[in-house]
């Protein structure tokens, strides 16, 4: 939206129906597609009624009247159990840094499908009495998970020496939060490309992705 406005600031008034179909027509024309559009007008949408509650527009003024948020039905991600063993059981040096793409993987989806970023800011700390505790950044939700043996054995890998304060996974090594995202983001990005090289040598056709461990295990 910051991009599409060249960073001006919006007047509730600014903010109608026809402002809201050119940016649907911005947006769609980069190749972005229905359903991460309709991410950002929900939040608009959220945004605008926060607006009318605290008398800052008028009712009349609301664009989403005549305006729908469309929604696409998504393809279907989870794996087969048969392809989580795969990936699982697939022989990786350790020194690969295949070996640790896969260990995200795996450690998502024995974790309850956590999320990546969630998991890049899992601290030796949130281990407490053989679970991980901790909250959603998303959604500030408590998750209390059981570690199991197969999680126990991944997660050694990691938190040998380590402080109670440091990060489990060799992902944050900064400070400033800006800088922390963007690790995280361009960790996200190998890790998406690894795994494309695990899925093929796995023989897994479904192409994979940080999300498919999560709704592999909602599945």
């Amino acid at each position: 939206m910051k991009t599409f406005t060249k960073g001006k600031d919006l007047k509730f008034n600014e903010l109608n129906y026809d402002f809201i179909k050119k940016f649907e027509r911005y947006y769609l024309a980069k190749g972005n597609s229905i359903n991460s559009l309709s991410v950002y007008l929900r939040a608009i949408k959220a945004i605008y009624n926060k607006g009318i509650k605290a008398g800052l527009v008028e009712k009349e003024a609301y664009p989403f009247t005549n305006y729908s948020i469309r929604q696409t039905p998504t393809e279907k991600r989870a794996l087969k159990i048969e392809d989580i063993r795969k990936i699982l059981e697939l022989e990786i040096p350790k020194d690969m840094v295949l070996y640790r793409y896969r260990n995200y993987f795996i450690c998502s989806f024995l974790l309850y499908g956590m999320n990546f970023t969630d998991m890049c800011y899992l601290k030796l700390e949130n281990i407490i009495d053989g679970r991980i505790k901790f909250r959603r950044r998303k959604t500030s939700k408590l998750y209390d998970i059981k570690v199991t043996k197969q999680l126990a054995e991944i997660l050694n890998t990691y938190v040998k020496g380590k402080e109670k304060d440091d990060y489990i996974f060799p992902v944050i090594k900064r400070e400033n939060p800006e800088l922390q995202e963007r690790e995280i983001s361009w960790e996200r990005q190998r890790y998406n490309r690894g795994l494309k090289t695990i899925g093929e040598l796995c023989g897994i056709e479904q192409k994979l992705t940080t999300y498919v461990s999560r709704h592999s295990f909602a599945t």
